[in-house]
């Protein structure tokens, strides 16, 4: 499950081979699932604190097309670049 950034002490993954909808894992003090497309929580996932939940959305608008690389390369097997953080 590879990094594809960091920030605010928050971690974003794509796992390998992971199932679809495209999505990214935030971990941190909380973990929890967002659809890339339209940054919603995947069913059933816990919600983030406000501040944390702010922050990925800006950081998902701000770099929504160049995540799906990173989602289509994982699901290929390759090893994807990072995105840069938020701050």
């Amino acid at each position: 499950m590879p990094s594809i950034s960091k920030f605010g002490g928050m971690t974003i993954y794509i796992y390998f081979d992971d199932h679809e909808p495209p999505h990214f894992h935030v971990r941190g003090n909380d973990k929890t699932r967002l659809n890339i497309i339209t940054g919603e929580y995947l069913k059933g996932d816990k919600l983030l604190p406000r501040n944390k939940e702010r922050d990925i959305h800006i950081w998902l608008e701000k770099n929504r097309n160049d995540i799906m690389k990173p989602w289509e390369d994982c699901r290929r097997g390759v090893v994807p670049q990072s995105i840069p953080p938020l701050y």
